[in-house]
């Protein structure tokens, strides 16, 4: 990245989503990716930290949750434009199909957009479920689409039950599932003891 580093632009776009300032935010990562900042790295270390921030502010009341709610959306638009396309791209044959999903009840779905959309541009086909995805349906899903694995995303640990649920019966149909997201514990311990087949830090 020319001219600015991820940690400068970091402080200056939470600034901005804090702010509620829309368009400051989408120009500053306009401005970075003219710079020639990679939109992975954008994503990873620039939006998710921003991400994790936003969470850590409303937990610490220094956020209300018409606010949280609103840097959230934010946040998610400087996604779309930082994966959006050129026009003109022409699609290369994709390394796999995977499974996005957040267990039932989970209502956080920016981590889970932010993994698919890092998987994307590694050349991965994803299919997006979103937020509060039922087992049954994520199962209906599995038959229709014959994909490799399930990545499954919780950030609250009371969503566990759910999560054991839709692991099990993703298995139940021969789909490996691997569980992401704070739900699972700093080290995974709880995606083991639920018989994920693997885990990621959230």
């Amino acid at each position: 990245m020319t001219g600015v580093t991820p940690d400068a632009l970091r402080d200056d776009l939470w600034q901005a989503v804090a702010d509620g300032d829309e368009g400051t935010a989408l120009a500053l990562v306009r401005r970075a990716r003219r710079s020639g900042a990679d939109p992975e790295t954008l994503l990873v270390d620039v939006v998710a930290g921003i991400q994790r921030r936003i969470g850590a502010a409303w937990a610490a009341d220094r956020l209300s949750v018409a606010q949280e709610h609103a840097a959230t959306a934010i946040n998610d638009r400087v996604v779309t434009l930082l994966t959006t396309p050129d026009e003109g791209a022409k699609p290369s044959l994709p390394r796999g199909r995977v499974v996005v999903a957040c267990v039932e009840g989970e209502w956080h779905a920016l981590p889970a957009r932010l993994v698919t959309e890092v998987l994307r541009l590694r050349g991965w086909r994803v299919d997006f479920l979103g937020a509060r995805t039922p087992a049954r349906h994520l199962v209906n899903h599995l038959h229709r689409s014959a994909a490799d694995a399930v990545l499954l995303s919780s950030s609250l640990p009371t969503r566990l039950p759910a999560a054991h649920a839709a692991v099990t019966a993703c298995q139940a149909v021969g789909t490996p599932v691997l569980a992401g997201g704070a739900a699972f514990g700093p080290d995974g311990r709880y995606a083991r003891l639920l018989g994920a087949d693997g885990w990621a830090p959230g």
